[in-house]
């Protein structure tokens, strides 16, 4: 029998068909368009309907962190229940999600002394840190130890990536992570940026023209990662509003049973999504939590 369970911030993108709500709560983050109304992601928005807004709408939206309560109020039941919380956390360096869920934890510590609150900051976001909640709960379920979780999470999320393009590059202009002129460009030009996620941190590693080209570079990169130990690896292929059709060539190459390898696990949500648009293609791979020791 489980002593702890497992919690996560929205931003893991992790379906509900592959972990559900019971089985993992979630956390959610707020969405707004006009920046005065605000709306739980998942809860009171669904990643469908964001997307429809930000696509049909030419809204932009805005995202803020979940709250200190928004964290006690899933903390609670569970300490209640006599179990302690291992939770995870959308990297730090890209919000406040993370402090907030300290802050809860220390709340819960003075009111349940006897219980155990364990923050992760994932140093990840979306299917990055889905991996590693996804191996965290399958740890879990094997009969890992809270310590022993957090052991080998505290070295995995280390071996986790993301290579990544967008369709447009309005929004990350619009969040202020590249300049208009730099934007304008790539519209003119065709050009998709491929970026790296890692360290908590993103990474611009080139500039390709056109998309079939950006997907054959995200898969180029993320092979060259792994080379020699592709079976050290779980990748996952995703996307944000609609599968493109060139992602049949990501689940072509990765079909080889040298591979372990799903696109059935993660979507882009409205966390991440607010900041990279509708038009996302990716590959996320993390190391197999069973190479390391507990």
């Amino acid at each position: 029998m489980n002593t702890y369970r497992i919690v996560s911030d929205t931003s893991s993108d992790i379906y509900p068909s592959v972990i559900s709500f019971e089985d993992m709560p979630r956390v959610p983050f707020y969405v707004s368009f006009d920046k005065e109304n605000y709306k739980r992601e998942v809860a009171e928005m669904s990643i469908d309907e964001f997307y429809r807004i930000i696509t049909e709408d030419k809204l932009f939206p805005k995202t803020s962190c979940p709250t200190i309560s928004d964290y006690t109020d899933v903390f609670e039941p569970i300490l209640k229940d006599g179990l302690d919380v291992l939770c995870f956390c959308i990297s730090s360096l890209f919000s406040g999600s993370y402090q907030s869920a300290v802050n809860a934890a220390e709340l819960m510590k003075e009111k349940y002394p006897e219980r155990r609150v364990e923050i992760i900051d994932s140093v990840q976001a979306t299917a990055g840190a889905g991996l590693i909640v996804y191996q965290s709960y399958q740890m879990m379920n094997e009969g890992y130890t809270l310590d022993e979780n957090i052991s080998v999470v505290e070295r995995l999320k280390h071996d986790t990536s993301i290579y990544w393009t967008v369709g447009s590059l309005k929004f990350l202009q619009n969040g202020g992570r590249i300049g208009k002129a730099t934007a304008l460009a790539g519209t003119l030009f065709n050009v998709k940026p491929i970026i790296c996620m890692k360290e908590g941190e993103l990474f611009p590693v080139e500039n390709v023209r056109g998309t079939k080209k950006a997907v054959k570079a995200i898969i180029s990169k993320t092979d060259k990662e792994i080379e020699g130990h592709e079976s050290d690896y779980l990748i996952c292929s995703f996307y944000a509003d609609a599968r493109s059709p060139l992602m049949d060539a990501i689940d072509e190459h990765y079909s080889d049973s040298k591979y372990t390898y799903r696109n059935d696990m993660c979507r882009v949500g409205v966390t991440v999504g607010a900041h990279t648009g509708p038009e996302v293609i990716a590959i996320a791979y993390s190391k197999k939590y069973k190479l390391y020791d507990k």
